[in-house]
Formats: structure tokens, C-alpha cells, sequence
């Protein structure tokens, strides 16, 4: 049986980021990611990701949306040196006032949020049209000039040659199951691997593992299509309402994403392609009788009650951790949480209230009666 340091049940967004974040802090850690399938085969594999800290009707800024950012950039700038392509747009984060009501709503938070210098203004219908001519009509915009779209599988794909060239082993073997036999290991269909801590970061498929089925989390399904467009459309920005559009390239945009909390499966269907169309259709009324869809994606974000991502110890499994609910906020979440995270798991420090288990009521209430459990 080879032996690790910690294990990482999961290759996307969040596995990725604790494992590097665990061997930045600690290069001597011995860290396995073992991923069923493929890097990047949940919601984290997303072919164009949009970074927008502007979240909501009201467009709050997130939580911690500076020290997300700082630690995002780093990323991505390190990552970038190591793609064959760029993986990186810069290109800002446009979100129209559909109505005079979601406009009040934009000025009220440049108004009220303290937003950082050069990070958000407001756009006037002219000044719109001058940019975007393709964009519907609106009231105004805010635009989030800190912003970025980015190619999340190519993201994916240099993150894991970098963690590979910092000693971090990966293992793809399809279906496992862990066990507590002192240490925790893990059991796949020809092997077997174990570690004192092992990290839970499989997403909404979380709460699929026997240890973790109390979880606060929700399965959410959003498809995303993906079209050419004849039109040169690279100058365009990213583009939140009724979903986002984000472009990949000159001529190819992504558009999503469905939020359907009751599905039958997890692919793409006819049905998510025609509300996508639609998206399309009513953003960029202009652009849309040009384009093609020329692919479609689908997968399922776990997303907690208060939106925030979930991390922690297991209230009663020492040793065993999880980190999920990363919901549509991934890439600009899984840095700064996996930091913590990590700084939880080498040196035990609490984690920051917002993001920790036990916020949650019911995850309290498990800690409080294991804890009652294991009194003399």
C-alpha cells in the first residue's frame, strides 16, 4: 500500500488549489490527488469561466473579493507561463441594467459598497452602444473593469503540469471508497493508498460518501453552449444577465449558464440548448442571427444555503476533511479558501467562520453530540 502525507479525493478547481497550496506552504508534504475520471470532469471543467465579483440582483461584492483576486491573479499569472495558450481574458465584466429597477439597484451599490479604486463604474446607455453595439438596450451598466473570463480547461491542464513539477502525484483509477483503518485509505479497484488526513473535494458528489451525507449542499445542474460567431467579437467583454456570456475566442463565445435544481441526468439536452439560444438571442439580438452553436457542455455545481463555499474537519472522523460548494464562484473562491484550508490542516489554525462546517446549525449539532459521545 503506498503511503502519502494527504490525500485529495478530486481533480477540479478545489482539489487542485489545496493540493498546490499544501506543498507551496510545505514542499516536503507527499500529496496525492486521486481523481475518478478526468481533470476537470465535474462543474470545474466549465470550457470558459467568468470572474465577476458582483454577485446578485443587488451586485454585492463577494466575500473577501480582494484577497480572492490577488490570489487568483498569482495564479493564473504563474499558470499562464506554463500554457501553450492564453488562458486569460482581460477584457472586464459588463453587467447591463435590464430595467430601471435592476438599475436603481447597480447605482445603489456603487453608492453604498466600498468597492476598490478602479474596480466597478457606471455605464450609460450611450456610452454602451459605443462599446458593445451588439448588446441589447438597457439603462446603464455597471462595468467590472477587475473582471477576466477564463479558459478554466486549459486553467485545469497547466495547474496539474505545475503540481506534477512540485512533487504532487496524480492517479486516475476510477470508482474508490475510503476507510478509516487507523489512517485513512483509499481503495480503488487494483490499488490501495492511505495518509493520516485525506481531503473530500469531489463536489456535489460530496455528500455521496457515507461520512459526509449530512452536508448542507445543494446539486444544481447549468448547461452552457458554445457558438461561432463570423462577426470579430474579441474585443468583446464578459457579459452577467440572464446567465453570462463570455468569449473564448475572436469568434467563439459561451453562453450560460440553466440553473435547474430538478433534473433527470446530468448531460446536455435539446431543451438546455434552446434556453441558451434564447439568452443569446435576447442579449445580442444583433449578433445572434449570425451565429452557430457548435457544442454544448453540462454539469452539476454544488452550491450551499448562504452561497459561501464549506470547509472543515469532520465532526467526528479526525483526519478527514472536505471543501465544496465552490457554486458558480470557482475559480474565484478556490484559491483564497484553499489557503485556509490548508494553514487548518498543517497548523491548525480555525478556519474563518463564513467558510467553516459549522456555521451551519446542523453541523454544529453533529460536532456537539460527537464530542458528547467521546466524554468519559
Amino acid at each position: 500500500m503506498k503511503k502519502f502525507d494527504v490525500i485529495i479525493a478530486g481533480g477540479g478547481l478545489a482539489g487542485l488549489a489545496t493540493a498546490a497550496q499544501l506543498v507551496e506552504k510545505n514542499k516536503n508534504l507527499n500529496v496525492l490527488v486521486y481523481e475518478a475520471n478526468q481533470i476537470g470532469d465535474g462543474a470545474s471543467g466549465v470550457p470558459s469561466g467568468m470572474v465577476n465579483p458582483a454577485t446578485g440582483q443587488r451586485a454585492r461584492m463577494i466575500w473577501n473579493a480582494e484577497a480572492c483576486f490577488r490570489m487568483l491573479e498569482k495564479r493564473v499569472e504563474q499558470l499562464s507561463a506554463l500554457s501553450d495558450t492564453n488562458i486569460r481574458l482581460q477584457k472586464g465584466v459588463l453587467r447591463p441594467a435590464i430595467d430601471e429597477d435592476l438599475a436603481e439597484n447597480f447605482r445603489l451599490s456603487l453608492k453604498d459598497t466600498r468597492w476598490p479604486k478602479g474596480w466597478v463604474e457606471w455605464l450609460k446607455p450611450d456610452e454602451i452602444k459605443e462599446r458593445i453595439p451588439y448588446l441589447k438596450d438597457c439603462s446603464g451598466a455597471l462595468f467590472i473593469s477587475k473582471g477576466k473570463t477564463v479558459r478554466t480547461p486549459e486553467y485545469l491542464q497547466a495547474y496539474v503540469r505545475y503540481l506534477k513539477e512540485s512533487g504532487v502525484t496524480f492517479l486516475f483509477g476510477g470508482p474508490y471508497t475510503i476507510e478509516n483503518e487507523g489512517e485513512w485509505t483509499l481503495k480503488s479497484r487494483k490499488n490501495a493508498y492511505s495518509a493520516p488526513k485525506l481531503v473530500i473535494a469531489t463536489g456535489f458528489k460530496a455528500r455521496e460518501n457515507k461520512y459526509w451525507s449530512e452536508l448542507p449542499l445543494n446539486a444544481v445542474k447549468g448547461q452552457l453552449a458554445v457558438y461561432h460567431s463570423p462577426e470579430h467579437i474579441g474585443s468583446l467583454p464578459a457579459i452577467s444577465a440572464y446567465g453570462y456570456i463570455a468569449p473564448i475566442d475572436d469568434h467563439t463565445l459561451a453562453v450560460g449558464s440553466t440553473y435547474e435544481h430538478h433534473y433527470h441526468d446530468e448531460n446536455p439536452d435539446a431543451q438546455g440548448a434552446g434556453l441558451l439560444d434564447q439568452k443569446l438571442r435576447e442579449l445580442l439580438p444583433e449578433l445572434y442571427p449570425h451565429c452557430q452553436r457548435i457544442g454544448q457542455w453540462s454539469g452539476i455545481r454544488a452550491t450551499t444555503p448562504d452561497r459561501l463555499p464549506i470547509v472543515g474537519e469532520h465532526y467526528a472522523q479526525k483526519g478527514l476533511y472536505v471543501y465544496a460548494g465552490l457554486g458558480s464562484k470557482g475559480l474565484l473562491y478556490s484559491e483564497l479558501v484553499a489557503s485556509h484550508l490548508a494553514i487548518h490542516i498543517t497548523e491548525k489554525k480555525d478556519l474563518p467562520f463564513e467558510i467553516s462546517l459549522y456555521r451551519f446549525s446542523r453541523m454544529e449539532e453533529l460536532r456537539e453530540k460527537a464530542r458528547e459521545a467521546n466524554e468519559p
